[in-house]
Formats: structure tokens, C-alpha cells, sequence
């Protein structure tokens, strides 16, 4: 198996913080990133909620990112490094330099094995079953949800169809800013096994002060990104980032109704905005909504669309609304 040489073009600030995060980097713009929830899976047998929404299993999924970073908004809720955090601007992250999808693949299975390996000693001491650490080595679920915006990466088709070749299902998480790469990927016939939507905010006022653009014209993109969902064959959700005070006011309910309804998505995910990472320098703790908060603003929002809550899940303070 070829193996990427570890190198990047980031900034030594930025690339060495995103090491102490536990990233580990695949070429020059790739990483992968254990998931607390493989962890939990592995060591307590609790999951994910997308593994009883969805049945995606915790312990066998990699989360990735092949465009670390290079993003074209900025949100307020984001609990990831962004270059303003530390000083650094847009520019920084943006390098123009995409490596060979099939070396990214080859990394990035070889990395998740390699962040895996720590748990040896504890599949020898009896706390983590060994059939459930040699499934964990051998992912079938490849989250690209990391970190930026994966479309970006001009090999996308690429890469998911490698990952599926590989057996893997694929999950792509993307702010619906560039809907040529999404409309590549029903031209293709490459689309993904699940396909996110990521929709903090109910109309465009609000997109500029929550989602921050760095270009003009982004907010027309994430609808026209809405407006082409029904050509896609794959399973569609939206995800709604339900934060205090900001997105969550009765008029608010109506504009993501409006959103959704125009999107015609059977599925819809709102999920509480938590107060970890680097959102807390943007934001604050009683931007963070209970799972009550989270609870009634579904319940309005299938009130008004005519959908039904068909999962819940109160530790992650997320429900799960379908047609």
C-alpha cells in the first residue's frame, strides 16, 4: 500500500495546533481525526446518534476531511480553528495544491489504523471486545465531514468513488456553496450514500452575520444547492444548527420552513449548538440550547412542514424529523 509523506502547506502556527488537536495529516491538505464516538463505542459501547438515526455503526466509521481548513465561510458556531482565531486570515489556507485522490485514500486508511493501534493493549487486557477493534481497523463508513468544505477539493468524484470500491459507504457534509461540485456528482453517477446539507440560517440577513461569507453571492448558492436536492438519487438530510438567540425566534421557524419546503428534503436534522472549542471565543455558553429548547423548536418546525419527530436522541440534544 502507498503511504502520503506527511507535508503541508499551512502555516507552522496553524498545522502545529491542528497536531495537538490529534489531527493526523495525509499530504498536504487531507487529515483524519478520531471521533469521540468511535472511543465510546470502543471502550463504553455507546454510540453516535447517527448510528440510531441512521445505522451508521460508531466504531467503524473514519472521519476525514480532504480540505482541512479551506473553507468559504466562517461561522460564528464552528468549534474548529479558523486562521482568524490565531491571528491568521483566509489567505493562509488557500494553496491551490490538491494531491492524487488514491495517495489521499491510501493515507488515510493507513493513519485511522495507526490512531487505532493505542487500543491494543486494551483489546489484550479484555476491556474492548477484539472482534469490535478488528471491525474498527477495517472502516466501512467514510464521514467526510471533518473539517472545511469538501467540495473544494477538485477530485471529490474521485475520491468517493475509490471509497467505494474500497466497500465504504460515504457521508458528505457540505455548506451547499458550490453547487456545480454537487451537480457534478449526479452527472457522474458518483454520489455519495448520504448527502448533508449543513442550514444555520433562515434567510440571508442572518446568513451574513452567522455564516460570515467570504464571497459575495454565497447565500444564492446554498439555494440553488437546495433547489437541485431533488435530482439527487441518494439519501438527503438537512441540518439545521439550532443556536440560542440567535436562529431559534419564531421567525426564524418560519424561514427554515420556507428553506426546507423549497428544498423538498424528507429528512431534517436540528441539532444544539455546543459550547466546545473554538466557538467559545465567538460565542456564548447561553447560546447553547437544552435539549428542551431543541425539542420545541422541532416540534414548531414539523408543525409547520407536516413532518413527524422520528428520533430523538437528549445527550446530543438533537432530533430527527422525517416526511
Amino acid at each position: 500500500m502507498t503511504v502520503v509523506d506527511e507535508k503541508t502547506l499551512y502555516p507552522p502556527k496553524l498545522y502545529s495546533l491542528l497536531k495537538k488537536q490529534q489531527y493526523h495529516w495525509v499530504g498536504n491538505h487531507s487529515a483524519v481525526k478520531k471521533c469521540k464516538w468511535l472511543h465510546e463505542s470502543l471502550v463504553h459501547n455507546r454510540v453516535c446518534y447517527k448510528e440510531k438515526f441512521y445505522g451508521i455503526k460508531s466504531h467503524r466509521c473514519l472521519q476525514t476531511s480532504p480540505s482541512v481548513l479551506n473553507c468559504l465561510t466562517y461561522c460564528l458556531h464552528c468549534w474548529r480553528a479558523l486562521p482568524e482565531d490565531i491571528g491568521l486570515s483566509w489567505e493562509n489556507v488557500f494553496h491551490g495544491v490538491w494531491d492524487d485522490p488514491e495517495l489521499i485514500a491510501d493515507g488515510l486508511f493507513y493513519e485511522h489504523n495507526r490512531i487505532l493501534s493505542g487500543y491494543n493493549s486494551q483489546v489484550l487486557n479484555g476491556i474492548i471486545e477484539e472482534r469490535k477493534y478488528k471491525e474498527a481497523l477495517n472502516p466501512n463508513q467514510i464521514a467526510i465531514s471533518l473539517s472545511g468544505e469538501p467540495t473544494l477539493y477538485p477530485y471529490l468524484i474521485d475520491l468517493i468513488r475509490i471509497f467505494k470500491n474500497r466497500g465504504c459507504t460515504t457521508f458528505l457534509v457540505t455548506s451547499g456553496v458550490l453547487p456545480a461540485a454537487l451537480e457534478s456528482l449526479i452527472e457522474k453517477e458518483v454520489e455519495p450514500t448520504k448527502l448533508y446539507i449543513s442550514l444555520s440560517s433562515p434567510d440571508q440577513k442572518s446568513y451574513l452575520k452567522l455564516n460570515r461569507p467570504i464571497q459575495l453571492g454565497l447565500w444564492f448558492s446554498l439555494m440553488k444547492s437546495l433547489d437541485i436536492l431533488e435530482n439527487f438519487k441518494c439519501s438527503k438530510v438537512i441540518r439545521i444548527t439550532a443556536i440560542k438567540g440567535l436562529n431559534m425566534h419564531s421567525n426564524d421557524v418560519d424561514g427554515f420552513a420556507k428553506l426546507i419546503q423549497r428544498s423538498g428534503c424528507s429528512e431534517v436534522e436540528v441539532k444544539g449548538y455546543m459550547h466546545v472549542g473554538f466557538s467559545t471565543i465567538r460565542l456564548s455558553e447561553k447560546n447553547m440550547p437544552s435539549f428542551k429548547d431543541v425539542k420545541e423548536f422541532s416540534e414548531k418546525l414539523a408543525d409547520i412542514i407536516g413532518y413527524k419527530i422520528k428520533g430523538e436522541v437528549s445527550e446530543s440534544r438533537v432530533t430527527l424529523l422525517s416526511k
